[in-house]
């Protein structure tokens, strides 16, 4: 009976051995291709007309086809969108739409569908970007796949605002503009992919899978999409070693800090396209009447060793700057960089000259995350050592940041943008009503020369932006550190396209590597 046991035993054995060598294989098969990414933001709606951009938009790409997408050399290519042009005085766009094309919830998108998108998407109130659009004076529907945006004014860079970037070409189909709440929650996008609510946790984690209705069923590489929120990228990083995240957007700092120490398998992807610095908020001295004394604000700016910053925390992924654009891009100017060398001294005098030798006291506010943490730490050493006494104030998310703004709580805000297409990066840094121009301060001959600028053809505009930027220099509404680079971590189970003039890199263009 022994032997007959373990007879049977062998040959039960065997059996499942060969049973599990056969099935291994037929289970890698199986097995979903899942998109893990990591991201340092928190979405601060699903609703495309309430979002950040760039990477504070990121979990917007999987869901939302824009009507034209941006390559990296600054061409456009076809999205929902076939064709598009605009009209010789750049105050009309037509874009003529694919017939193919439906939402996630299987409605067509037609000209119709697009007409209500846009215009939900600038009258929103609250809606950070509507300024892009305050001058169209009417979406019409040409035919039903052609619709025509006007303008009452000329903007040479009308198409790009219906690029992914800028949000208001993220179509929203009719359902979702018809339900705000749902629309805040949910996606109603014509992209290849929507979220999940079931598997979604809010603030943490967000799930998407195939669009059934998407036109182009080849550009769904990825059975799921998981994004995950890591304000501290040193714990995105110990994620992404541990095969838990596949893409990570990330910053300069944890470029620097991690460059030669990562696993063989991650790789860092960057362009230089961003900038990271202060934005002095109150130049009317709304809640510290010092700031409106412009020789304050330049004494900050001398108070700044952008040279150190640079080499010390960022590395080979920044250059030191006084500018908001960086090379290559429209505006900048390499004369500008000259205009504030690191001087305490003179940061000292221009202080007294203001009526603050006995010191200066300073909130300085930012969101909470790896860069914008990190450069308020290194600023307030360098204000004390000027007599600026400053006061770290920390924001959880952007939804803090913006309650702060209506309660008029910030003085000056460490963040970073992106250098762009100036036409547009006006509206969100310069323009009285950008979003990021918080108690719309106007300096008139500001807007004299972005409205001068903002008529001329883009091949024939670098001149004029320039004076644009540079009187922007002087008048100090910003002290940048850096010309940084918007920096990715990648396991090589993935590929991505170049970042250039687009910017961030679209989910939808991060495909398996095999």
């Amino acid at each position: 009976m022994t032997i007959h046991r373990f007879s049977i035993s062998r040959r039960a054995l065997a059996l499942a051995v060969t049973a599990t060598a056969l099935a291994s294989p037929l289970q890698a098969l199986a097995q979903p291709k899942v998109l893990t990414v990591g991201n340092p933001f928190a979405p601060l709606s699903m609703d495309p007309s309430l979002s950040g951009n760039g990477r504070a938009g990121t979990h917007l790409m999987p869901a939302y086809e824009p009507l034209i997408r941006v390559r990296a050399d600054g061409s456009f290519e076809p999205a929902l969108a076939t064709a598009w042009s605009m009209s010789a005085d750049s105050k009309e766009a037509v874009f003529t739409l694919r017939k193919d094309a439906k939402f996630s919830d299987g409605e067509p998108v037609n000209a119709e569908a697009v007409k209500k998108s846009i215009e939900y998407w600038r009258s929103k109130k609250g809606s950070p970007f509507a300024v892009n659009l305050a001058n169209v004076t009417s979406i019409d529907v040409v035919e039903p796949y052609k619709v025509s945006i006007k303008l009452s004014s000329p903007n040479p860079a009308l198409l790009n605002l219906f690029e992914a970037y800028w949000l208001s070409g993220d179509i929203i189909s009719p359902k979702g503009v018809a339900n705000p709440d749902a629309l805040a929650k949910d996606t109603f996008g014509a992209g290849p992919y929507k979220l999940d609510p079931a598997a979604t946790i809010s603030g943490k984690s967000y799930t998407y899978v195939p669009n059934p209705h998407y036109y182009d069923k080849s550009r769904i590489k990825w059975d799921k999409i998981v994004m995950s929120v890591f304000e501290d990228q040193n714990s995105a990083i110990q994620a992404m070693k541990a095969g838990q995240v596949k893409v990570l957007v990330s910053d300069p700092v944890t470029g620097h800090a991690n460059n030669g120490k990562l696993d063989k398998n991650i790789r860092v992807v960057s362009e230089p396209v961003q900038w990271t610095g202060l934005i002095i908020m109150d130049r009317n001295g709304i809640v510290n009447p010092a700031l409106k004394d412009v020789r304050v604000r330049k004494a900050l700016n001398y108070a700044i060793d952008r040279n150190l910053i640079a080499k010390a925390l960022l590395g080979n992924f920044a250059d030191a700057t006084v500018q908001l654009q960086g090379k290559g891009f429209m505006g900048y100017d390499a004369a500008n960089e000259a205009r504030y060398p690191y001087d305490p001294a003179k940061a000292k005098a221009l202080l007294a000259e203001a009526g603050l030798s006995k010191g200066l006291e300073l909130k300085v506010s930012y969101v909470n995350n790896t860069l914008s943490r990190t450069m308020s730490q290194v600023l307030a050493g360098q204000f004390k050592k000027v007599g600026v006494n400053a006061t770290l104030h920390e924001l959880q998310g952007f939804g803090a940041m913006l309650q702060a703004r209506a309660a008029k709580q910030i003085e000056v805000l460490v963040f970073n943008s992106n250098s762009g297409v100036p036409n547009l990066a006006r509206f969100q840094t310069l323009a009285p009503k950008g979003s990021l121009n918080f108690y719309e301060t106007e300096d008139a001959q500001l807007t004299k020369l972005m409205d001068e600028a903002a008529l001329l053809p883009l091949p024939k505009a670098e001149a004029a932006w320039k004076k644009v930027y540079a009187h922007a220099t002087d008048i100090a509404w910003f002290a940048p550190i850096a010309a940084t680079h918007a920096v990715y971590f990648m396991t090589d189970e993935v590929k991505a396209p170049k970042i250039g003039q687009s910017v961030v890199i679209d989910l939808v263009n991060i495909v398996p590597a095999k």
